[in-house]
Order: C-alpha cells, then sequence, then structure tokens
C-alpha cells in the first residue's frame, strides 16, 4: 500500500474529506474584501507594543491575561469570570466547536453566514442544518420559527447577528427572541457579536438569565487589530472555567495581548473609527445605488451587492480586491473616503464600458 495512502487512511474521515476556509488576496493595492478596518492602530498601542518587544525571550506572566479579561469584561459590562480570551473570534468559535461538540452532533446556522461555522462543522464531522436567510427589500431576515424549531435537537445553535456577509441583524438582540431560543434549545445558542460596535445592540447581559447562552466578541475590527489576532467570549463562569482547561495563559502572543489590554484602557478610538466608517459607508451606498446596482443596507463594515456582470473582474484589474461569494452577490468592505470614490468611480467606468 502507498504510503500516502496509508497516512489518509489514519485521518478521520471527516476531516481528510472536511472543507476550509478560502480566499484570494492581493499584497498591494486596494483590499476591500476582508473586512478590515483601513485605519492603523493609534500610535499609542505601536509605542505599548515596541515597549514589549525586548522581553520576548520569556513567556508572558499570567497577570497581563488577567488584565485582558478586566478590561474586556468591563467593556463588555460583566464580570473577569466571565470572560474567555482568545486568539481572535475564530479562537473563541474554534474552542466552542471543539469542546462541545462531536462527531455526529446537530449544529444549526443561518445561510448565508460567516463561513467558518460550516468550516469548523466539517471539520468536527458534525450534521449541520442550515436555515436560508430570506431577501426582504434592503434587508435579509432569519426565518425564526424554522431556527426555533430546529434548535430543539441541536447542540449548538450559531448565528452571527449582524450578519455576514448581507450586514442584516438577525435578532436584534431582543428578549423574547434569545429567550425562546435559549428555553427551546437542546444545547448551546451563541451569538457572534463580531460588528457590535457597528450595530449597537447586545445580548451580553443576558448570559445570567441563559447560561446555555454564549457571545463572541472580536478586536479586529471596530479596534483595527486584525492582524493582533485577539477576542473574546462572554460566557456563564462555568462555560468559561471548562474553556480555559483546554488552553494556556500563553496562547496570545506577547504582542498582541499588550495591544489589546492597551486598546481596552482607551476604547474611546473605537467610536471615532465607527463614525468614520459609517459616513463613508454611506457615501459608498449611495455611489452604488447611482450605478443602478443592488446594494443592500448593512449595519457593519461591508456592503452586499447582488449583479449578474462579474463585479470582482471588473475591480481586480484596478488592484481592487472584494469578495466574490456565490449566485452574483459581492461583498465590499468600507474603507477610506479615498477607497470609497475610487470603487465607485472604476466600477463606474467599467459598468458604462459594458454597455457599450
Amino acid at each position: 500500500m502507498a504510503p500516502t495512502r496509508v497516512v489518509r487512511n489514519k485521518i478521520k474521515s471527516w476531516l481528510l474529506n472536511a472543507s476550509e476556509y478560502d480566499f484570494s488576496d492581493i499584497k498591494n493595492g486596494i483590499r476591500l474584501h476582508l473586512n478590515e478596518s483601513p485605519f492603523e492602530p493609534p500610535q499609542f498601542i505601536i509605542e505599548t507594543v515596541k515597549s514589549y518587544l525586548s522581553k520576548g525571550n520569556r513567556y508572558q506572566h499570567p497577570e497581563l491575561i488577567g488584565r485582558y479579561r478586566e478590561l474586556a469584561a468591563e467593556y463588555a459590562k460583566v464580570e473577569p469570570d466571565n470572560i474567555y480570551p482568545s486568539v481572535g473570534a475564530d479562537g473563541s468559535i474554534r474552542a466552542i466547536f471543539y469542546n462541545f461538540v462531536e462527531p455526529g452532533d446537530t449544529v444549526v446556522i443561518n445561510y448565508p453566514s460567516y463561513s467558518m461555522y460550516s468550516v469548523y462543522s466539517s471539520v468536527r464531522g458534525t450534521k449541520i442544518i442550515r436555515i436560508n436567510l430570506k431577501e426582504d427589500n434592503d434587508w435579509w431576515r432569519t426565518d425564526f420559527d424554522e431556527l426555533l424549531k430546529q434548535a430543539e435537537n441541536a447542540e449548538l445553535v450559531v448565528i452571527d447577528d449582524p450578519n455576514n456577509p448581507t450586514g442584516s441583524p438577525m435578532l436584534w438582540a431582543k428578549r423574547d427572541l434569545i429567550s425562546q431560543l435559549a428555553e427551546n434549545a437542546k444545547g448551546f445558542i451563541v451569538v457572534d457579536e463580531a460588528y457590535y460596535e457597528f450595530a449597537g445592540y447586545t445580548v451580553a447581559p443576558l448570559i445570567y438569565e441563559y447560561p446555555n447562552l454564549l457571545v463572541i466578541r472580536t478586536l479586529s475590527k471596530a479596534f483595527s487589530l486584525a492582524s493582533y489576532r485577539l477576542g473574546y467570549l462572554i460566557a456563564n463562569e462555568e462555560i468559561v472555567k471548562a474553556l480555559l482547561k483546554s488552553s494556556t495563559p500563553f496562547d496570545i502572543p506577547l504582542p498582541s495581548l499588550v495591544a489589546g489590554i492597551s486598546a481596552l484602557e482607551n476604547p474611546s478610538y473605537v467610536k471615532d473609527i465607527v463614525n468614520e466608517i459609517n459616513k463613508n459607508k454611506e457615501i459608498l451606498y449611495n455611489g452604488l445605488k447611482k450605478l443602478n446596482l443592488k446594494v443592500y443596507r448593512s449595519m457593519t463594515n461591508f456592503l452586499l451587492i447582488k449583479d449578474k456582470r462579474n463585479l470582482w473582474e471588473m475591480l481586480i484589474k484596478h488592484n481592487i480586491a472584494i469578495r466574490k461569494l456565490y449566485d452574483n452577490f459581492y461583498r465590499i468592505t468600507v474603507g477610506t473616503e479615498e477607497q470609497c470614490r475610487i470603487v465607485i468611480e472604476k466600477l463606474g467606468e467599467e459598468l458604462e464600458n459594458s454597455n457599450t
């Protein structure tokens, strides 16, 4: 038997056949395909990180991770015991999938939604049930009745709210909806609030009423710290205790950890970033509408477009990267005002040329 086949036979079938996160990238140009902040981290964060770089020969003291938990708790208005620190929001998602579900378990998600839910579901060999979102003029809606029905037999229900890639609110943090889901679900309800700072609503306070409710946050978007890979989970303290057993105080690298501490000690800059991106979002939205494109409203830092033409190809030739999704859908991250105006200009030129 060939060596490769021997190795493949030792790998679990669900992992061998699992899907993976897939995206294309550009080294230079205008990056509007990964929902990053177009603004660099504030200088005070950079200076803090620099001051710790010479300490890279030592493992960071556990007090630092404790400080990060305290600050995240203060920001989220919960207690430190309710905070599980992670390497980006993906780290929290991964911890949930690797610790709270087993092969064969049922996982319920909206469709479309953040692709990593499907990736981790396939890697873990779970049965995934997708609830199709419904187009509703400028927004998208979840089928809550179907979501509630499927939750009754699911070990895990994961909802990104606002939703990625539609930008639409799903549950609006409404107590009655959360209550129905949490009380009727077989397992855990996970609400991914990666775009909380843009949406302005949260289910975080409800973890004290519903112990099977978990909330995911990130510092990648509004905090402008995507490559520092910082996130956290807000949950019942027993859930946090359990997850901490599968991690160490050293999982988050020292430069990232001190960047997160510095950001959470001085989070006021986030409001300025959110305001600027929201302003630019209106410029981009109105500009795309004037090009007679179907553009959906959004409570995030990106816009969803539906068009039969190859908008990705039209923009990549100008070194502008957007995300090509499926079935004629495209997602464009809101950049700086200048970047938004360039997108409108270049796309307008390409669309005009395609009609001649």
